[in-house]
């Protein structure tokens, strides 16, 4: 059985505007009694940006309070969203990375491109978990566009999914559950961020022998050296469970067929 860490899920988190913006669109949420964790990244070019990545943090974080699932905060954050922007006649539009633990599993649903890594301290290896919605990655899925070619591609910023934009096709929520490992973390990142660090910088930061509020103040430093051009958000958190999983010996049925195999061989 492994050991959990029944206390809140040690995490740090943090949003700053950068250095070439006035305001900050991004928003981060954190309800560790909840075990939930939201960041917002409100789309650029839209009136009410940082209105609508609040409407998403308190949404969400409500939905969740009230018994809802994942998948149903998030489309309820969408509806809210859709309803001001018909009242008051204007756009609004936001991206959102939500993760909801759930003991040694943990969930995180998407929309739009602010991304979500798990980080493995044992293996020193960074593996992004979301699958951006837009539309670049729709040319990498259909053979197009290479990874590479995509970074610098002129509609690199093109997202095809949002909460709170009218569109006659139906919400793309992207979903993945897992299962937690000792040594792992779990980093949630806006595009600002991604955009301005790359993967390598991101995992020599995270090898640091540093707590987590450290690494992600490192890492916002380092996005405002290399640019900062839009708004920087992330939140790091860390895997509850504080030793490493044992391997199952297996059980007296599976033993007492190995044993007999091995008897009857010795006969012969």
């Amino acid at each position: 059985m492994s050991v959990l860490n029944q206390n809140k899920l040690n995490f740090a988190m943090l949003s700053h505007q950068g250095i070439e913006r006035q305001t900050n669109d991004d928003k981060v949420f954190a309800a560790a009694d909840l075990g939930l964790w939201v960041l917002s990244d409100g789309v650029g070019g839209l009136a009410q940006g940082e209105q609508a990545s609040q409407f998403v943090i308190d949404e969400i974080s409500k939905s969740i309070r009230q018994g809802g699932n994942l998948r149903t905060a998030v489309h309820s954050a969408h509806s809210v969203i859709k309803a001001y922007n018909r009242h008051e006649a204007e756009d609004r539009g936001a991206t959102v990375v939500t993760l909801l633990n759930e003991g040694e599993r943990y969930k995180i649903a998407w929309v739009g491109d602010s991304r979500a890594y798990l980080w493995s301290s044992q293996e020193s290896t960074l593996v992004q978990l979301t699958k951006d919605h837009t539309l670049v990655q729709k040319l990498i899925d259909a053979g197009l566009l290479n990874p590479v070619e995509a970074k610098d591609h002129p509609q690199s910023h093109v997202i095809t999914q949002c909460l709170g934009i009218e569109d006659k096709h139906q919400l793309d929520i992207g979903l993945i559950e897992h299962e937690w490992d000792f040594g792992q973390s779990v980093l949630i990142v806006s595009d600002g961020l991604y955009e301005e660090v790359s993967e390598a910088e991101l995992i020599q930061c995270l090898r640091q022998p540093r707590d987590n509020q450290a690494k992600i103040e490192q890492l916002v430093e380092m996005a405002c050296e290399n640019g900062g051009k839009d708004n920087l958000s992330l939140i790091l958190i860390d895997s509850p469970i504080k030793e490493p999983k044992k391997e199952p010996k297996g059980d007296f049925k599976s033993l007492l067929n190995s044993w007999l195999s091995k008897f009857k061989k010795e006969k012969i």
